[in-house]
């Protein structure tokens, strides 16, 4: 008995049974304590780990908005494009759970690397992308895999946590380079897209609009992705669809070109003595554009496809900027197609009427220096009428001198020249429009009365775009109106087959008298059928009368022989630009053209026949004679000429 046992004895075996009763009490409040914590505090993230293991989530991308024409056909269309993609959260817990501790997307990235041929900068650009999102966004690994990748991924799939293959959408220009410019190009996003789109998750291998109408309308065709759960087994296989979300298609978008005349603008341009340049044509009663060309072009789909290292090089190099839309992009001297500016200046300020007459001798003189007329010999005792059809620089010599800079200045402005147009594509060009506290704050001088007058014939500081002057044209063909280019029907119209929607407001109004107006439409009448007329060239077929005004857009100064006659200039780069303005019919007009060709020489030999076969085949396809079919232009459109050869001589205008 315990009692008999010496009290020594029981001390310490009283002594033993509380350690052991202690002990037995400390290890069952660590296990309630543990079971505690993982039934109620953790509860959440074990169940949350479970699902994971059968639940995976599947991103339903959205298709982009189709491209059409104004005609309803499809210009731009998406192929199918396998994608592997991972979601971070899931790769990097069920990797982690299974004692791999090298951090699970990296881990998953080297277990890919073999399978893809993953280089080490698209391992980084992953790594630095999944640190800019968040861990359970869907992450793009690779694009564009083949079908020899997709079966070895799909072979290891339960051995490659997170990652599921996803079928994309890639772009496709059925038409190739035709309207590559105002049509643009995709691109994948760079750290710059992100900041211009702060709330889109993007992922690395997204994609989006670059230039053209695909990037000023990617909020229209940018559709919102969907998401679809589904419940796996251990091995990775689909057992069943939880959950979905549908994906919103992008918005399928109407372009106001026409493919027709499109096509026929850049075959011209191309087959041009100068090769290189712009052509637009604009409804003047509401700033449709019907063309937007420019010289030479671009495959877009290679953007999509891949360039080979030296055709990325041949096409940023080469010196006729095929990735330049000229029409907004392109500044020059609009030469005399700024004399309009000229004369409706000093019609507003009475600074001239229809009965006066300048004499030209082939020159003037200003403060000991001659300026030359176009014309050596002069063109005589000469009217309003006439110095428009001929385009006589003494003339307009005068006129600068009556009206001043600043006058000439306010009326540019008002005619839309030197501000953007507001058509909304990436790059545009504002061009200039010189004056006194212009030169003042960026040469830190003075104006000088020769100055002016050089202007009056589109020289010196003055700088335009096609489109500018597209605008500048239809506003005398309207009636003063200013309106904003546009390329794509409004939102409200799209799904409309009709194309004769109200009319867009005009952005301001020029308030021309009526009897200023007729002064200028007839003197620009008399451009293309008067006798002596600079673009003679240009008349129209069936008897449909034309307005129009040549220019020649110097771009090196002229040498000057003893007699004063110039000298031709025998490299390329140092020959003028043709330029040519029209509407027509000249009495109710219907589109105006304006073009350039680059280093083309004189306006009324180069430019102003191009400017006659687009509306001879407007004027054709209204009549409803057939079309050739529309398929994608022949190389010739995108190998523009070089030559430095003699270009023919310009027996017109000059200016």
């Amino acid at each position: 008995m315990l009692e008999d046992r010496p009290k020594t004895f029981q001390v310490d075996a009283r002594r033993r049974l509380l350690l052991l009763g202690g002990g037995m009490g400390l290890l069952f409040s660590a296990l309630t304590g543990r079971l505690f914590y993982l039934q109620l505090l953790k509860s959440g993230l074990y169940r949350d780990m479970a699902d994971d293991n059968r639940i995976s989530l599947q991103l339903l991308p959205a298709s982009r908005g189709r491209i059409f024409d104004r005609d309803d056909r499809l210009l731009v269309e998406n192929n199918p494009d396998y994608q592997l993609v991972v979601i971070p959260e899931l790769a990097s817990q069920q990797l982690r759970h299974t004692g791999k501790e090298s951090g699970g997307l990296l881990r998953l990235l080297e277990l890919l690397r073999p399978l893809l041929q993953l280089e080490e900068k698209e391992i980084q650009a992953v790594l630095r992308q999944s640190s800019r999102q968040r861990p359970f966004l869907p992450l793009t690994i690779k694009t564009h895999l083949t079908w020899e990748e997709v079966s070895l991924i799909e072979t290891r799939i339960h051995a490659l946590p997170g990652v599921t293959i996803e079928v994309q959408t890639l772009r496709h220009y059925l038409m190739g380079n035709l309207a590559s410019h105002a049509i643009g190009y995709m691109g994948e996003v760079t750290e710059a897209d992100q900041a211009r789109y702060p709330d889109t998750d993007f992922r690395p291998g997204d994609w989006l609009g670059k230039s053209g109408v695909e990037r000023s309308v990617e909020s229209r065709l940018r559709g919102m992705d969907g998401l679809r759960e589904i419940e796996v087994n251990a091995f990775g296989r689909q057992v069943r669809e939880l959950r979905r979300t549908p994906p919103h298609p992008g918005q399928d978008i109407h372009l106001t070109l026409d493919m027709d005349l499109q096509r026929e603008a850049e075959r011209a341009l191309a087959e041009s003595s100068g090769g290189t340049g712009a052509l637009v044509v604009m409804r003047p009663h509401s700033g449709e554009l019907l063309v937007m060309a420019s010289q030479p072009t671009f495959d877009p789909n290679q953007f999509v496809n891949g360039f080979q290292p030296d055709e990325w090089r041949q096409l940023i190099q080469n010196p006729n900027r095929p990735l330049t839309n000229k029409a907004v992009q392109g500044q020059y001297p609009p030469g005399s197609t700024f004399k309009m500016v000229v004369v409706l200046a000093a019609l507003r300020h009475g600074k001239l009427s229809d009965t006066d007459v300048v004499f030209c001798p082939g020159y003037t003189t200003r403060q000991d220096h001659r300026f030359y007329c176009w014309k050596l010999r002069g063109h005589g005792s000469i009217s309003l009428t006439q110095a428009i059809a001929q385009s006589c620089d003494v003339f307009f010599y005068e006129l600068a001198d009556r009206v001043g800079i600043d006058a000439i200045h306010q009326q540019a402005k008002q005619l839309g020249l030197g501000a953007l147009t507001g058509i909304g594509l990436e790059g545009e060009r504002p061009g200039l429009v010189p004056s006194r506290p212009w030169k003042r704050k960026v040469y830190k001088a003075g104006w000088f009365p020769g100055e002016t007058l050089i202007t009056a014939i589109g020289q010196g500081y003055v700088l335009s775009t096609p489109i500018q002057l597209a605008v500048m044209m239809s506003a005398i063909a309207n009636g003063g109106a200013i309106y904003r280019p546009f390329l794509v029907r409004p939102e409200e119209e799209q799904g409309d087959a009709s194309h004769h929607s109200a009319e867009p407001p005009p952005l301001w109004h020029n308030h021309f008298r009526a009897e200023h107006l007729a002064m200028v439409r007839a003197g620009l009448e008399e451009v293309v059928h008067g006798a002596l007329g600079t673009a003679r060239t240009a008349r129209l077929n069936d008897g449909i009368r034309m307005a129009g005004k040549t220019g020649t857009s110097q771009v090196a100064r002229h040498r000057r022989t003893q007699s004063g006659a110039v000298m031709k200039n025998t490299a390329r780069r140092l020959k003028d630009h043709a330029m040519y303005v029209a509407y027509a019919p000249a009495q109710q007009p219907e589109i105006t053209v304006s073009v350039i060709v680059e280093h083309g020489g004189g306006g009324g030999s180069n430019a102003a026949p191009l400017a006659k076969r687009v509306m001879d085949l407007y004027f054709a396809k209204k009549r409803g004679e057939p079309m050739p079919p529309l398929t994608t232009p022949d190389a010739a459109t995108t190998a523009p000429g070089t030559s430095d050869a003699e270009q023919p001589k310009e027996e017109t205008d000059a200016h």
